[in-house]
């Protein structure tokens, strides 16, 4: 199934050898910062060793970080990336509880995080049994373990052990709860820079890019999602340099890009977006020849959005469709897209697509079904997925896998995604699953019944909106939407949240007690947004 397993790179090399043979090229630009290869190479040879030394981490244990993008986090990816580890990255504007859920069910053995988010890590850390001194704080600590004197004790040697690790990411799941999705480790034999070399010349090769020449990757999207990290580690594993923003700030974005000559980026529609709602003056003073390519995945995108892009930045723009479980699946390129809009492209290398009906027989083009795909990278469940979910194998024996999207192909092999999973909404790039949503807002006292569904955003993609059934007594409007939002606070993350509110006598459902999805949204569309009553927070 792995495409990768036996690819070779005859000048393979990845960060580690990059570091010791050009110490004084530029890797990383983050908060301010610029450190060289030789530099960032030190510091993760040191996290490598307090890992397996002073914390006796094993190759196969697991660790979770709690990060925004920050030189931090790229240290601690390369380290347990050489060390033998499962890494689990978190976005850190989690919950205590949401966080501990995801540390129980990944098994994490420690998690690093930073001062500012200390309290709720290691809130989180205890709830789930995980002591103190396993909790690394960059900066200064008040429950969990200070990291700088740890760091200062370890040599800048590599590790005499060196082992390929791998991510361990979680991607939101049907039931609600998030779902652990594991790549395996490389083979213990293999160099782990060599192994990540050959990822990392793949996929630029993919996106057509010349990895020989001087290039500089721009990082504007959260590391802790799988496209924007495997884009950034690919760079440094590749010796070009890596700008880390904490967030997306669209001036910043064009500043950057001219001032560094930037030649790749991965972005999401939501970004586009803002960068076209600058005003008109601003864009025009932004150049952007240094670009070559503008990856964007993880939402669909408007077309018009995307062809007022490519009317602006050029035919730099390549969209990509795929999931956490297998990676990258289709391909297209602006010129591509310009002959077929709308198309998310054709399978990339290694991938073979077929679209199925609801009994699993392959559909002929133009005909609406399940997607399904061929190939990718091999992963395995974790913790409380590992039962079985929608994105495995359709069968025992059937190599193909599906992330459960509805889909079409045209006679040329184009795939055209209908739309993405039953009930996930796709807000900004984010995944957000209803029934996680539902379950918190189950649980406040004056709430009867309730269901979730993603109405069409302009900047967004989506929104969220929460329809509401509530029990004889309490009336709706904007003092039940506020104690609603008050009541999510603690138990979602802020982009989970509805955005608005419609209340009604009764939530639709079937004769089986499930809820008539469908039936919801229509009646949505057939009113206005004025019926409903927007949550105090905006998003």
């Amino acid at each position: 199934m792995n495409t990768l397993a036996g690819a070779r790179s005859p000048r393979a090399r990845g960060f580690y050898e990059i570091g010791r043979t050009s110490p004084h090229r530029t890797a990383l630009h983050a908060d301010g910062d610029v450190l060289t290869y030789a530099a960032l190479l030190a510091e993760v040879h040191r996290w490598s060793h307090l890992l397996t030394t002073t914390m006796a981490l094993q190759r196969g244990d697991t660790i979770a970080m709690v990060l925004p993008n920050s030189a931090q986090f790229v240290t601690v990816q390369l380290a347990a990336e050489q060390t033998g580890l499962h890494l689990v990255p978190i976005n850190w504007h989690l919950t205590v509880a949401e966080i501990a859920y995801l540390l129980a069910d990944s098994g994490a053995q420690l998690v690093v995080t930073e001062e500012p988010l200390e309290s709720v890590v290691a809130a989180a850390a205890e709830n789930v049994g995980l002591a103190a001194g396993r909790v690394l704080v960059a900066g200064s600590a008040s429950q969990g373990r200070p990291v700088a004197s740890l760091l200062d004790a370890q040599p800048v040697t590599p590790p005499e052990q060196r082992s390929g690790g791998s991510m361990h990411f979680y991607s939101s799941g049907t039931s609600g709860r998030p779902k652990g999705i594991r790549r395996p480790l490389p083979d213990p034999h293999r160099d782990p820079g060599a192994v990540a070399d050959v990822r990392s010349r793949q996929r630029s090769a993919q996106f057509g890019l010349d990895v020989d020449a001087g290039r500089v990757h721009l990082a504007v999207a959260p590391l802790y999602h799988p496209g924007p990290n495997l884009n950034a580690l690919s760079a440094l594993h590749l010796g070009q340099e890596l700008i880390l923003t904490r967030r997306f700030d669209p001036r910043l974005t064009l500043n950057l890009i001219d001032a560094h000559g930037v030649t790749s980026t991965f972005m999401v529609p939501v970004m586009f977006h803002r960068l076209l709602s600058l005003p008109e003056p601003e864009r025009a003073e932004f150049g952007g020849s240094s670009l070559q390519v503008v990856m964007h995945a993880g939402a669909p995108c408007p077309a018009e959005l995307k062809q007022a892009m490519i009317r602006w930045w050029g035919p730099v723009l390549t969209e990509y469709y795929g999931c956490t479980e297998f990676g990258m699946a289709t391909l297209i390129t602006a010129e591509e897209w310009l002959c077929k809009p709308g198309s998310v492209g054709r399978p990339a290398e290694g991938i073979s697509l077929e679209v199925r009906d609801e009994q699993g027989r392959p559909l002929p083009p133009g005909h609406t079904g399940t997607v399904y795909v061929r190939g990718g990278y091999d992963f395995a469940y974790t913790g409380a997925a590992a039962d079985g979910d929608v994105a495995g194998p359709a069968a025992a024996d059937d190599p193909y896998r599906t992330a459960g999207d509805l889909g079409r192909l045209d006679e040329d092999g184009y795939l055209f995604i209908v739309d993405r999973r039953a009930d996930l909404i796709i807000s900004g790039g984010v995944n957000i699953y209803p029934a996680e949503v539902e379950a918190a807002l189950a649980t406040e006292p004056s709430v009867a019944d309730v269901v979730v569904v993603g109405t069409p955003d302009e900047e967004w993609g989506q929104r969220v909106v929460a329809v509401i059934e509530l029990h004889p007594g309490h009336e709706p409007g904007e003092p039940a939407v506020t104690r609603l939002t008050e009541h999510l606070a603690s138990r979602l993350a802020r982009f989970k949240s509805p955005r608005a509110y419609r209340f009604v006598d009764s939530v639709p459902r079937t004769s089986l007690g499930k809820v008539n999805r469908s039936q919801v949204l229509q009646a949505l569309m057939r009113t206005t947004s004025e019926d409903d009553v927007p949550a105090p927070h905006g998003r």
